[in-house]
């Protein structure tokens, strides 16, 4: 039995409200996979490794398929037909482990190419890694702490601001490196020091709170590929949608997850936590207020989208913009307005993208791009989640 009054220990479902992209690492080419497209559906299959090599030796093809891959010009579907070994969706049955509808931007002509695949099991199941959700909550846990604990985090501001000061890029990468781990040790390391070496992971309180897997509830494990779509605020005439050659593989609305969490309660209430709802509390202020930063400036034109926002807990994943400018927004004193903070994104983040003038252009929002999926003919917010407490299995 766990001791209640030490530990807590809970179980939750997570339902993705829009689709949630956690990256694997891994990038697909076009002769990695197989495409399939007809008047009503455009679908990916994703080879087994183990059965594509077995397939490629029992027909002793893999000579010719290396020199396919090299010449730069292979579509797996094109060539496998070519090889007339059966039908071509005997050959899916027989090599590929799962599978992905595809979506492009509408009334935007763009072919598939390299696919950002979605971390998954050995059998092809996605699923949310333990340490996605547990960085989601940790920079809520950070937001929170400087927003209740200005003062102590006064000087970090003035010492970004003389970073930016900085003409080399190197040496301006280099003092802001430093200064984020001075903010999170702040923030974070309140145990006593091991053997009197500072050491971050074992002086942090996050080592009071432990987060599984979240693993897929359910059967349907089929994802889907979106391609990548931005809007943008353009100066003050209005906004922009633009898509990218870029197509991600994720996890669609609907699916549903079961994690677990365990709450050190002695570790925890260093930084103020005394229970697991605590921690949900500060994800979903620190959520809400990204989300109002971004409405202020897109709520006229996605008002449905915002709304549908108001269900989500939490926001995950990979292509959901820079989230951590939320934190930024904490740690700015609101004497020093937007001019500041512009300044700051510009530096930090996108001095070589000149298509970003967020000092001469900004009103309300640094950045200023919302993340969207376009599913069908319908866009969702990207990577938005909703969490409840359930019953232990």
């Amino acid at each position: 039995m766990i001791n209640a009054e030490k530990w807590e220990h809970k179980t939750y479902e997570l339902t993705c409200i829009s689709p949630i992209h956690v990256g694997n690492g891994e990038v697909l080419k076009q002769y990695e996979y197989i495409f399939t497209k007809d008047r009503n559906q455009q679908r990916v299959y994703f080879l087994d490794k183990a059965k594509w090599m077995n397939f490629l030796i029992r027909h002793h093809l893999i000579d010719d398929y290396a020199s396919q891959v090299f010449s730069g010009k292979m579509n797996l579907r094109g060539w496998l037909q070519a090889q007339r070994l059966g039908s071509l969706s005997t050959i899916i049955r027989e090599i590929c482990i799962s599978s992905a509808d595809v979506y492009l931007v509408r009334d935007v002509k763009q072919r598939l190419n390299d696919i950002h695949r979605q971390v998954k099991t050995p059998d092809g199941t996605p699923y949310i890694p333990g340490s996605t959700l547990k960085g989601a909550i940790r920079s809520a846990i950070l937001f929170h702490d400087i927003r209740q604990h200005p003062d102590d985090y006064r000087l970090f501001w003035s010492r970004i601001k003389a970073a930016m000061k900085a003409r080399e890029r190197d040496r301006y990468d280099k003092q802001m490196g430093h200064l984020v781990q001075a903010i999170e040790r702040k923030a974070f390391a309140r145990l006593k020091q091991y053997k009197n070496q500072p050491d971050d992971a074992l002086q942090s309180v996050m080592k009071g709170l432990s987060v599984s897997d979240a693993m897929l509830v359910g059967h349907e494990r089929d994802t889907v590929i979106l391609q990548k779509y931005d809007v943008s605020a353009v100066c003050r005439e209005g906004l922009d949608g633009h898509s990218l050659a870029l197509f991600r593989e994720c996890i669609p609305a609907g699916r549903k997850f079961r994690f677990s969490m365990t709450l050190d309660r002695d570790i925890a209430k260093r930084i103020g936590i005394t229970t697991l709802d605590d921690i949900w509390q500060w994800v979903r202020d620190y959520l809400a207020f990204g989300l109002a930063q971004e409405k202020a400036v897109f709520g006229h034109e996605y008002k449905g989208k915002f709304e549908e926002s108001k269900l989500a807990d939490i926001r995950l994943g990979g292509g959901t913009g820079f989230l951590t400018k939320t934190v930024y927004y904490a740690l700015a004193p609101k004497e020093e307005g937007r001019t500041v903070l512009a300044e700051f994104f510009d530096k930090v983040l996108f001095t070589r993208r000149s298509c970003h003038h967020h000092m001469t252009k900004d009103d309300k929002l640094t950045p200023r791009t919302l993340k969207l999926a376009w599913v069908h003919d319908d866009c969702q917010i990207l990577g938005l989640a909703a969490v409840k407490e359930v019953a232990s299995c």
